[in-house]
């Protein structure tokens, strides 16, 4: 049995005021085919603008008030959402609200650096 405690995963933190931390992955566990991660972004803040080769993620909102961007569609996002995002969609989400925006993501298959491509805002 494996358990990955959330406080003891340090989160990697953006210049655009994101903090990913990493819960469930092949990097930090016994996982093979998805990865699992919970986000924060700090009110004003963003995701960069990615796509992916080959993962289909799920953002899930927790928290918070967002504008999700898909290709060239632009929806607002708020706790209860989720968000399919098949690839190669180029996306980010910005939180427009006045409190943290939290999610959990999920990649199929598991994210890796490889497969994610940042275009520019």
């Amino acid at each position: 049995m494996e358990i990955i405690k959330r406080d003891r995963v340090k989160p990697l933190v953006s210049e655009r005021g994101e903090n990913v931390r990493e819960l469930a992955s092949p990097s930090i566990a016994s996982l093979r085919r998805h990865s699992l991660a919970e986000v924060t972004i700090v009110p004003g803040g963003c995701s960069a603008r990615h796509y992916h080769r080959q993962a289909e993620e799920v953002y899930y909102i927790l928290q918070g008030q967002g504008q999700m961007i898909i290709d060239d569609e632009v929806r607002p996002v708020g706790p209860g959402d989720t968000i399919i995002i098949p690839p190669p969609s180029q996306h980010l989400i910005r939180n427009i609200g006045v409190e943290e925006l939290v999610m959990v993501v999920t990649c199929a298959p598991a994210w890796s650096p490889e497969d994610e491509i940042l275009v520019g805002d």
